[in-house]
């Protein structure tokens, strides 16, 4: 009987030895395992969270790189576009651009004035600037038709101000314009041979 009776209590002990070893790692190591489950999981979510943003600056800076490319072209483009004639000569082609879509459609050129030429942007630049004032009369309709033509007519200008009044004579349209050309040649910066 010894025999059997010792067997129970080795199983008993291995039990109790079983049983203690299981608590002892339900209480000390599942929390640890499980805590750094936790913190693995927490760390790959900010991990995605942290690619997603950068992902998403990534995506911003694409843009505004491609923003920044098609605005050089379109200024490589429109520079490439401005005349290179003399003021005179854009003076001229304004004007004649100007006394033949009032005549179309139907205005009367009161006044026009040109400023004199002048450098803009940085040292350096060839670009030149001259200021158009012009006063046109008529039915406001013809006004609106008249502006659309001049915009569509290809001149290398931008409207600098303008004022739409009523008078006797109809409506009163003043706008300043500011044409552009090239001068062909950069302004050489003092010292430069």
């Amino acid at each position: 009987m010894s025999s059997p009776l010792r067997a129970s209590r080795l199983r008993l002990a291995l039990g109790l030895l079983g049983l203690v070893s299981g608590i002892g790692v339900a209480f000390f190591l599942l929390p640890d395992a499980s805590q750094q489950l936790a913190q693995k999981l927490k760390a790959k979510r900010e991990a995605e969270l942290s690619r997603n943003q950068q992902v998403q600056q990534l995506q911003e800076l694409q843009q505004l790189a491609d923003r920044i490319q098609r605005g050089r072209e379109t200024l490589a483009d429109l520079e490439a576009r401005l005349p290179r004639g003399s003021a005179g000569e854009l003076q001229w082609s304004l004007s004649k651009t100007l006394h033949e879509l009032a005549q179309k459609h139907g205005l009367r050129l009161q006044t026009v004035k040109y400023g004199l030429p002048s450098r803009e942007g940085a040292r350096g630049s060839d670009l030149e600037a001259v200021e158009v004032e012009f006063v046109a009369l008529g039915l406001y309709a013809n006004h609106k038709a008249f502006m659309l033509a001049l915009e569509g007519s290809g001149l290398p200008f931008a409207v600098r101000d303008g004022r739409l009044e009523e008078s006797a004579e109809g409506a009163r349209l003043n706008i300043v314009l500011r044409a552009f050309r090239k001068t062909g040649a950069p302004e050489r910066e003092e010292g430069e041979a």
